[in-house]
């Protein structure tokens, strides 16, 4: 419920009539009681020596003057609820600012906490990226670093396996289970390079899921510092090894793999495209 200062027009102006009307009446009946006091010729001692006078002088205060004034205490105890209840609202006019400002303070402190894990996390990532890119595992290899190496490789040994199957079965394309064996027995040799990586990688996308106030803003910035090697990784990793459905949700509505050449993953086996769905690869520019 959205809280609003009370009116000071209108509610300023009954209150100070009743004020009044209260002022009146305890005027009204101090002038009845002066009143009467002359009409008896009360200020002579004498006159307050007859008990008649003490008994007209009773039922006419408590008659008269009595009601006058218990009508002003009414009028006066209604002012102070008035005040009372403005005072309440006030209060709790104060009360929604300053949970207000406390919240508005615990986002800010949740948000600096977040980007403070977030960017750890994504440092973490680039440097272990730059680390396996200036890796060279095999000396023989033509390849300048791990990421080529390993695709390289699962594509030679993809090309192996089609073939084989070729001469043995007269059939090129690869069944999901020899594929994802190929590529589990390819990266097991790369293994110790791609682990810390790959969990980082895995971690950093759901942390920013599950504590991010706006993903779609992180999962940008993450994304630019992708390159088309790192994608081509993270594609075959999160479909053939990983298999989490939530990150592959993920990838899915915020178009992770937008970097990866398709043509190159073609080349392996095409089948494995539609294996994710196509907003993966959808470009934002």
């Amino acid at each position: 419920m959205k809280l609003t200062k009370p009116n000071l027009n209108w509610g300023d102006i009954f209150a100070n009539l009743l004020a009044l009307c209260a002022f009146i009446a305890i005027g009204l009946g101090l002038w009845l009681c002066y009143i009467f006091i002359v009409k008896i010729d009360g200020f002579s001692p004498e006159v307050w020596q007859d008990r008649t006078v003490f008994g007209m002088a009773g039922e006419f205060l408590g008659g008269t003057v009595g009601s006058i004034w218990a009508l002003a205490g009414v009028i006066l105890f209604f002012l102070a609820l008035i005040y009372q209840k403005r005072e309440l609202v006030l209060q709790r006019i104060e009360l929604h600012e300053s949970r207000k400002i406390m919240e508005d303070q615990s986002r800010t402190i949740a948000i600096q906490q977040f980007e403070n894990t977030f960017f750890q996390l994504l440092n973490f990532h680039i440097n272990a990226a730059n680390h396996i890119r200036n890796t060279k595992i095999n000396a023989s290899s033509k390849s300048q670093n791990a990421f080529d190496e390993l695709y390289v490789e699962f594509k030679k040994e993809t090309v192996k396996l089609k073939k084989r199957r070729k001469a043995d079965a007269g059939a090129l394309s690869l069944s999901d289970e020899s594929f994802e064996n190929t590529f589990i027995a390819v990266f097991e040799g790369y293994k110790n390079t791609f682990q810390h990586y790959l969990e980082n990688y895995k971690a950093l996308l759901m942390f920013i899921k599950n504590k991010s106030h706006d993903p779609s803003f992180y999962y940008n910035i993450v994304k630019s510092h992708f390159t088309e090697q790192e994608v081509q990784v993270h594609f075959y990793y999160i479909i053939l090894v990983s298999k989490n459905p939530e990150l592959i949700k993920i990838i899915e509505h915020h178009h992770l793999f937008e970097k990866i050449n398709e043509r190159a993953v073609s080349e392996v086996d095409p089948y494995h495209l539609q294996k994710v769905d196509k907003e993966a690869f959808r470009k934002e520019y």
